[in-house]
């Protein structure tokens, strides 16, 4: 008898912490909302809407911006630069200052004995994400070969409390409001 007790104890300890872990796990998750890896971005000064690709392989976040422009005025380094891609009507130009140089590793096609590293300007640029405002950084790079103009990698996707699920896209154009 005293084995069973033992067994019946052991079981409910083991049940127990297993819930409370699921449970804590499960209140961790809740302010955390799942996309699809495609998903509809406003760049909020001009109002453009565009595709982003949610990369969770990815660390940082870029945008595709052509006739990168740096220059200083004041002691502050600022980036003149058009938010260009084949999927956007026309190109949109920004004037932001520059927030810092991300160190971004080459392709091995494209390393050198000199250096495995891009340097690319990172500004800060306001979005506008499943109907509320952030701020986020980005570093611009032409994206005009890829499928989409914006990446957001695991810097954003935190800030924006974004899960991606890989299997979906466009999970916010096809929302009801119900």
């Amino acid at each position: 008898m005293k084995t069973k007790t033992k067994h019946f104890h052991s079981l409910f300890i083991v049940l127990l912490t297993s819930s409370t872990f699921l449970l804590s796990t499960a209140s961790a998750e809740t302010n955390k909302s799942a996309y699809g890896y495609l998903e509809p971005v406003t760049l909020t000064m001009h109002q453009i809407a565009l595709t982003a690709k949610l990369d969770t392989g990815a660390e940082t976040a870029s945008i595709s911006a052509k006739n990168i422009l740096l220059y200083e005025m004041d002691g502050q380094e600022y980036a003149s630069f058009m938010v260009a891609h084949p999927e956007l009507e026309q190109p949109v130009h920004y004037n932001l200052p520059i927030v810092q140089h991300a160190k971004i590793k080459k392709r091995a096609s494209e390393q050198t004995q000199k250096s495995r590293y891009h340097s690319r300007p990172v500004v800060n640029m306001q979005i506008q994400f499943d109907g509320k405002p952030h701020i986020i950084m980005v570093n611009l790079i032409d994206r005009s070969h890829f499928s989409t103009p914006m990446l957001l990698g695991r810097k954003a996707l935190k800030k924006l409390n974004a899960v991606v699920d890989s299997t979906r896209k466009n999970t916010l154009l096809y929302e009801t409001n119900s």
